[in-house]
């Protein structure tokens, strides 16, 4: 049996349990999506807007081959059909003239919901679904040399299809801020005057990346965010520690609610890299009725494999023993550095540093082949020749 046969199989094994074991995906889950959304796109923001940051690329779109693998439970019944976040990501930065300040843009969107069908562009819009969109879109100034910067912008919500079983909904507009520094943030989100999030951030591990150490004791010191949700039934906190175990190659991370005073989940994460290009993970996460649940994952520089990933159940509405596939990509750069979002350090950017080698040996060489033709310069005369006779 051949290697590939031994993979399809493996995969096939792998849906069937995955159909057999996962567990359905409610309503109300459905209905917390666009607040899911809103939040995910400020945390991505907060760890790509670094002062020094001149751009960042990402881009996501989870696959899940199987209709039975994230169904739909409603009062009618349970319903097959495929459960899905599209995103797209971008922002960029650059120099002001000569006044030492960085003015950037950016725009972050993401289309997620459950539907009848699995598309790409074109959704089925069947009688159970629910499809929404979320943008993201401001302007940033920083100061590079003092590691200081602010981000403000507009957030709206695009409700395209929302069935009868699920609560009403309307297109929203919301509006947002940051201030950052290399050692703290803080971000809030409003509608309105009403706030609807707040997060504070300490940034305490110290990282090369942006002007820090390499090694040390510096580099062992937590980070820790503190975000308050503002919703309509009771407001709720979420904590978050982070930690450096081993070299800034290995660390846990560790995300609390308060005031259920409830463990959420737990990632231990491995690095090969400190620039975060690729990543393993094990993590878990604790459900509603208090059922622990693991799970793991695998990320590479263009394609993401996971089941039962702590961060996939929160993505997919609570859905847990799902095998996810992703098309995945989130490539920063920084000066002549590359990274993923919370890099520690950046992967050199080989380009220019091979360019000016080549440049110069060109120039080398050409400078011992024009010494070579000076040097070995020979003269012809022409004319007659007369020789006296003997």
């Amino acid at each position: 049996m051949t290697l590939k046969i031994k993979s399809a199989l493996c995969l096939c094994c792998a849906f069937a349990v995955t159909s057999v074991f996962g567990n359905d995906i409610t309503v109300d889950a459905l209905a917390r999506g666009g607040a899911f959304a809103r939040d995910r796109q400020l945390r991505d923001f907060e760890q790509v807007f670094k002062p020094g940051t001149s751009g960042f690329f990402g881009f996501d779109m989870m696959y899940l081959p199987l209709p039975t693998q994230t169904r739909l439970s409603s009062e009618y019944g349970t319903h097959d059909g495929y459960a899905f976040r599209h995103r797209l990501e971008g922002y960029f930065s650059a120099p002001v003239a000569r006044t030492g300040v960085d003015f950037g843009i950016l725009w972050f969107a993401e289309r997620h919901g459950w539907d009848n069908e699995d598309f790409i562009a074109f959704p089925y819009y069947g009688k159970f679904s629910v499809v929404r969109s979320e943008q993201l879109a401001g302007a940033t100034l920083s100061l590079p040399k003092y590691g200081l910067g602010a981000a403000g912008g507009i957030q709206y919500q695009n409700v395209e299809r929302i069935a009868d079983i699920y609560p009403d909904e309307s297109d929203t507009l919301y509006w947002w801020g940051e201030a950052t520094s290399r050692f703290a943030s803080a971000q809030a989100l409003f509608h309105g005057a009403d706030p609807r999030m707040i997060r504070l951030s300490l940034n305490l591990e110290s990282k090369e990346l942006w002007g820090g150490a390499s090694s040390g004791i510096t580099t062992y010191l937590p980070d820790w965010s503190v975000a308050r949700y503002y919703g309509d039934d009771r407001d709720s906190l979420r904590l978050t520690w982070e930690q450096n175990l081993v070299q800034q190659v290995v660390y846990a991370k560790v995300t609390g609610d308060y005031p259920s005073a409830r463990f959420h989940s737990a990632a231990l994460e491995l690095y090969p890299d400190p620039s975060r290009v690729i990543a393993f993970e094990v993590t878990c996460l604790r459900r509603r009725s208090g059922r622990l649940v693991w799970g793991g994952g695998v990320t590479l520089p263009v394609v993401r494999f996971g089941y039962n990933n702590a961060s996939d159940i929160d993505e997919f509405f609570g859905s847990s023993g799902t095998f996810v596939a992703e098309i995945h990509f989130a490539l920063g750069a920084s000066g002549d550095r590359l990274f993923s979002p919370g890099a520690a350090k950046g992967a050199p950017l080989d380009t220019e540093n091979l360019t000016t080698q080549k440049l110069k040996k060109t120039a080398a060489t050409l400078n011992e082949e024009s010494k070579d033709k000076s040097g070995a310069k020979e003269i012809t005369a022409k004319g007659i020749r007369r020789e006296k006779a003997q």
